[in-house]
């Protein structure tokens, strides 16, 4: 029986080396070769189309989800506005009271001239009148020396009646370290 390659033609010869199966010219398989040349059947189950209603119900719901959540996120802010103007007023009696008590020895603050979390911390100070006393580890080989001393690796580095503030300053630590 002489068969004929799917892909290049050539008619196999009775005494061809190649196996059966295989085109001795072109070395294709024939059973693959034919495969490709046979026209596939159409899947129409695969995308069937879904018909699309005319609201979608899943966009209404989440713009109903943001909108409620933008209309909470007001709310707690808004409370919380409400909760921290009063307790600023309240307590700025109270800060003022502690910073006239404060001795410029009390508090020692470690900074550099180009550092401007140290000028925020100052500012704080000065603003709410507490004493303090500037030791500048850039210009003063001794505030240097100090702050290594002390373990600190950064500036603002704040020592708060002997009690260091390490993680550079914040105000309700500070408060709290001065009313222990």
């Amino acid at each position: 029986m002489t068969q004929s390659c799917p892909k290049c033609h050539h008619v196999r010869q009775p005494g061809a080396v190649a196996p059966d199966w295989q085109c001795p010219a072109c070395g294709v398989a024939y059973a693959k070769a034919s495969e490709g040349l046979r026209p596939q059947p159409v899947r129409t189950d695969v995308f069937v189309a879904r018909q699309q209603s005319q609201f979608a119900w899943g966009k209404c719901v989440a713009a109903a989800v943001l909108a409620y959540g933008a209309w909470m996120g007001w709310q707690a802010a808004a409370k919380h506005r409400a909760e921290g103007g009063a307790t600023e007023q309240s307590s700025s009696g109270d800060v003022q009271a502690l910073a006239a008590s404060v001795k410029s020895g009390d508090v020692i603050i470690y900074t550099t001239t180009t550092c401007p979390y140290c000028a925020q911390a100052k500012g704080w100070l000065t603003q709410n009148g507490f004493a303090f006393t500037e030791c500048d580890a850039q210009t003063s080989m001794d505030c240097e020396r100090k702050l290594q001393e002390l373990g600190g690796v950064g500036v603002p580095f704040l020592m708060v009646k002997g009690k260091p503030m390490k993680n550079g300053f914040d105000s309700d630590e500070f408060l709290a370290l001065l009313k222990s």
